[in-house]
């Protein structure tokens, strides 16, 4: 067993932790999820969100039991459990938040970008978590509406790309700007708490330190990844 790295998370009733390859975010209570993810895709009241580091030879048959397996492994109740995968290490997991009052943001960025693509363009590439990914989760101290969800998770992808643009990070087969790659996944989660927030856009205050949180996030995690690459 690996020892267990403390995640420090501003948020009252959540921890988290790095532990064998995996970031493990638990809640004390339930929180209102959207997932883009394989575990518990879509809205969902988990008290629990993986982040798993595979090896780049897994072959992904089966991302889903693989998380499961991983879940119980690990003492999670899977069905109460959320998850994606990543090639890309863990260790270089990046955390950004900001608070505003009764409002708190925290940005949890992973990131490779060995497949990075240009929203629309084509090519070879089909899922699978061996490749780079930027995985993004966002936690919210703060009551969302369905809406505003998935608001958020619009401005936090305008925000990842914002990113990829500030280090000129191209298409590998068109060489354009790239706009993320082709296994992203992201996960928002808010706990609830205070007044109903109804929108989550680019012009509002909720809005607005998802953006810059996830922007920074992003950029940091695809930087240390880059200097890894060059050997930096």
């Amino acid at each position: 067993m690996e020892g267990k790295r403390v995640i420090e998370i501003p948020i009252t009733g959540i921890k988290g932790y790095v532990k064998e390859k995996a970031l493990i975010i638990q809640s004390e209570e339930c929180l209102y999820a959207l997932n883009s993810s394989i575990l518990g895709g879509g809205f969902t009241n988990p008290h629990n969100i993986i982040n798993l580091q595979v090896d780049k030879g897994y072959d992904g048959n089966n991302p889903t039991e693989d998380l499961v397996h991983f879940s119980e492994k690990a003492g999670l109740n899977a069905s109460d459990t959320v998850g994606m995968m990543t090639a890309a290490l863990v260790d270089d997991l990046f955390l950004e938040y900001e608070q505003d009052g009764d409002l708190t943001v925290v940005a949890l960025v992973t990131a490779g970008i060995s497949n990075a693509l240009a929203a629309g363009g084509k090519s070879t590439f089909s899922y699978s978590p061996r490749l780079g990914t930027i995985n993004i989760v966002v936690l919210i101290d703060g009551n969302l509406s369905p809406g505003a969800m998935v608001n958020a998770v619009i401005t936090a992808t305008e925000a990842k790309t914002l990113a990829l643009m500030d280090l000129k990070v191209k298409d590998v087969f068109s060489g354009e700007p790239a706009s993320g790659t082709s296994t992203d996944a992201v996960i928002i989660a808010a706990t609830g708490r205070e007044e109903l927030l109804p929108y989550a856009g680019t012009a509002t205050r909720v809005g607005q330190m998802i953006g810059r949180t996830v922007r920074k996030a992003v950029s940091q995690a695809t930087n240390t990844y880059l200097k890894r690459k060059l050997g930096k």
